[in-house]
């Protein structure tokens, strides 16, 4: 969060709190209006139901504990590659990432459960000054891949990322589970293929 802040606004903020004692709520004030919450606001986008599921925009920071047997099990899934490395998420690295408005945090239902998600990093391409998108996470249960769900839930996905001005996304596929088909069957470009090795 290393944002340089005008000498006139860090004035005006300490004149503001002139003589009080420096408590955690006048530092936190401080720290909020420093640095304003500029996550996106989940109910900008209304849920969509698909075959029993629940698509939608959830913010990280309300679903972190929930969230973490799903990583767990995405790592465990995904990413063999890495059996050298344990899974150690930074989730206040995320968090921190979602208040700058530079996360956005997908989620599928089930009868209230989670069962899947989709999480994808924002930001503005410094080759094209374009919003785009990167993903970071596409993960549903085995028992609820069948079907168009996944397709379901990715097109749910690119619909608010559409919405929000996003003009490109960046997506992969690992060799475990070829989610490059399905991103074929959606339009988008094999352009790279990505190599890997541990030190």
């Amino acid at each position: 969060m290393a944002r340089m802040i005008g000498r006139e606004l860090f004035c005006t903020l300490l004149a503001q709190h002139a003589g009080q004692a420096l408590t955690r709520e006048v530092a936190v004030d401080l720290i909020n209006a420093i640095f304003p919450d500029r996550s996106i606001d989940p109910a900008r986008f209304a849920p969509v139901e698909y075959r029993g599921l629940v698509f939608q925009v959830e913010r990280f920071r309300d679903i972190e504990t929930e969230i973490h047997a799903l990583h767990a099990m995405h790592w465990a899934e995904t990413e063999r590659y890495r059996d050298a490395m344990a899974m150690v998420p930074d989730y206040e690295g995320f968090k921190e990432k979602e208040r700058d408005g530079g996360l956005i945090q997908f989620t599928a239902r089930a009868d209230g459960a989670l069962v899947g998600n989709i999480r994808m990093y924002l930001f503005r391409s410094m080759h094209t000054q374009q919003l785009a998108a990167k993903e970071d996470t596409f993960f549903l249960l085995a028992a609820h891949r069948s079907g168009f769900t996944a397709i379901r839930f990715w097109q749910h996905m690119e619909n608010v990322l559409r919405a929000l001005g996003v003009k490109e996304i960046t997506t992969d596929s690992k060799v475990t589970n070829k989610v490059g088909r399905l991103n074929e069957y959606l339009g988008y470009a094999h352009v790279a293929d990505v190599y890997h090795k541990l030190l």
